[in-house]
């Protein structure tokens, strides 16, 4: 009896350490899987960032790409007044090359050192919310005015969306703003539209919301309501530039929206 039962538990002990030995095996074929997914989803991450930091550099060499002034010829065929006007047209082509790239162009916006950036108008807000400025599926996206604004600039309330993207680049250092210095030190906003006319806006204010915020409306406003839910905008502007863009937190519908003015020329 004593030998059967020996038998017996030993039968019982292997059973035992079999059993630990393939709940070892499959949590540590787990922890793998679940480690060469992080892997890949970091590799994933890298691409994507590198890839739209590449594509925007290379946009803003376009964009700022000074044309050199035509030769001199013997006699001289040109006045200075004309070597000028075709500079100023070369520039020009600088836009027209842009649009080529995406007839969806409507402009570019610079920001006190800190963001430059083509913009683009789709038939909805989703077109470019995952597409660059090429086309290409990218999570950092494009800088995008509302569909249902005008592409000129021209009406009373402009919107521009854009990611807060995790390098850091895009509309990211909007959050910024929430700090009243850096509003303060960083305002000027300049938009160069597609037709090549220059706007500048200065920010005025910032704002913590979610995306829900009634804000977004004033698209249908005039420019007495526009002027009315600014209370703090300069005297004299019927024109505004809002930015809007998600925050760090872990809220999914928190937005930073930031308020411009075109400023008013003498």
């Amino acid at each position: 009896m004593r030998k059967l039962f020996s038998r017996k538990g030993k039968r019982e002990s292997n059973k035992t350490r079999l059993r630990k030995y393939m709940l070892n095996i499959c949590i540590i074929t787990v922890c793998a899987g679940l480690a060469a997914f992080g892997v890949w989803r970091i590799f994933i991450f890298e691409s994507e960032d590198y890839a739209a930091r590449k594509e925007y550099q290379e946009l803003r060499e376009i964009f700022f790409t000074t044309p050199e002034p035509p030769e001199p010829t013997e006699p001289p065929e040109h006045s200075p007044e004309d070597i000028e006007d075709d500079i100023e047209e070369e520039e020009n082509n600088n836009l027209d090359e842009l649009a080529r790239i995406n007839p969806d162009f409507v402009g570019w916006i610079s920001i006190e050192n800190h963001i430059e950036y083509p913009v683009v108008r789709g038939v909805n807000n989703d077109r470019y919310m995952y597409t660059t400025f090429s086309g290409e599926r990218n999570s950092a996206g494009s800088i995008f005015m509302d569909f249902r604004n005008r592409a000129g600039f021209d009406e009373y309330v402009t919107i521009l969306f854009g990611h807060r993207a995790r390098d850091g680049t895009m509309f990211s250092p909007l959050v910024n703003y929430l700090d009243r210095t850096f509003l303060q030190e960083n305002s000027k906003i300049t938009i160069t539209t597609r037709a090549g006319e220059v706007l500048t806006y200065r920010i005025f204010s910032s704002k913590l919301t979610d995306a829900w915020d009634t804000t977004y409306e004033l698209i249908f406003s005039d420019s007495s309501k526009a002027a009315r839910a600014f209370p703090n905008a300069p005297a004299d502007t019927s024109r505004f530039l809002l930015l809007s863009t998600c925050t760090p937190s872990n809220d999914r519908d928190e937005r930073i929206i930031i308020f411009a003015a075109l400023e008013v020329t003498p």
